[in-house]
């Protein structure tokens, strides 16, 4: 592990040099597996399959962005209005034509299996993640404004606002490989200080494949607007942060407070070299999981 990791992976989407810097450690986390990038999109934009990998394309800003769908697709989310119909869970299946549009917090998805491109219009900016396609489940498109909210973790409080738009698939008990079919998930939250229980304070490790082998994780946190959802502001003057514990299994008091505002995004990293925890505290926020979050858990206590 480089230099780099030993500071902390963050940086603003309006910040060309310091997203340059987040995506490169990234990158050093995850190795060949992955790619990342971080880009704007304007006019129609087609998203070809690549054979084998799946591209995840969550959604940071957006301006009368709309992806087009067509019959046979899946979508998770999908609203009430004859287009889809159920199939399981929160996924449906596209059975006309039509046109969705596409707000802060959705993420669009590309199978190698597709015989298909995704074709976006609109504007805005998107964070990538291109990772070995599995037997999970990816729909072309999480519309994250139509799923249920599962409180829990780190917004564990009554009416919390979680939602999964990248929800993961739990391995087999007796499965070595703990990821399972899971190479990305995501989850968005309103983590706030000014309901109970607040976010709570933990950090993950890497993930065992098998004899003895392990693969590093990460969760990148995506900083998006309450407003955007009607959520309401947290009864404090600061925009939020995230309090990261440099090494919390060691020393607890080791922490370091990122302000964050939308935009901001931070990672936090768990590899055989570096584990690092976090609190996030009036912080709502996109939290995409590599390679998901099926990774071991573990509380930082008072």
């Amino acid at each position: 592990m480089t230099e780099q990791l030993l500071s902390i992976p963050t940086a603003h989407i309006d910040d060309a040099e310091s997203v340059a810097a987040l995506l490169d450690a990234l990158m050093q986390i995850h190795g060949d597996e992955y790619e990342f990038a971080m880009e704007r999109w304007a006019g129609e934009e087609d998203v070809h399959p690549q054979p084998g990998r799946t591209i995840y394309r969550f959604m940071i800003e957006t301006q009368r962005a709309a992806i087009d769908l067509h019959p046979g697709e899946w979508i998770r989310g999908a609203a009430e209005d004859g287009h889809c119909v159920p199939v399981e869970g929160s996924l449906s299946r596209v059975v006309t034509p039509h046109s969705v549009d596409l707000w802060p917090g959705d993420v669009v998805c590309v199978d190698g299996n597709d015989d298909r491109p995704a074709i976006l219009h609109g504007e805005g900016v998107y964070f990538e993640v291109i990772a070995e396609s599995t037997g999970y489940r990816a729909a072309r498109v999480g519309l994250l404004r139509n799923l249920g909210s599962i409180p829990g973790g780190c917004a564990a409080y009554p009416g919390a606002f979680r939602r999964e738009t990248l929800p993961p698939q739990r391995p087999d008990p007796d499965d070595s490989d703990r990821r399972g079919v899971n190479r990305v998930n995501e989850h968005t939250l309103d983590m706030r200080v000014d309901r109970i229980p607040p976010p709570i304070r933990h950090f993950h490790g890497p993930i065992p494949l098998g004899e003895g082998q392990m693969v590093n994780h990460s969760e990148t946190a995506i900083v998006l607007p309450r407003s955007v959802y009607g959520l309401p502001e947290v009864d404090k003057v600061d925009e939020g942060h995230i309090v990261l514990y440099r090494r919390p299994a060691e020393d607890k008091t080791d922490t370091v407070t990122i302000p964050v505002r939308p935009g901001s995004m931070v990672v936090t990293p768990a590899t055989t070299e570096k584990v690092m925890g976090h609190a996030f505290e009036n912080c709502f926020a996109m939290l995409v999981a590599i390679p998901g979050f099926v990774a071991p858990y573990n509380m930082i206590s008072e």
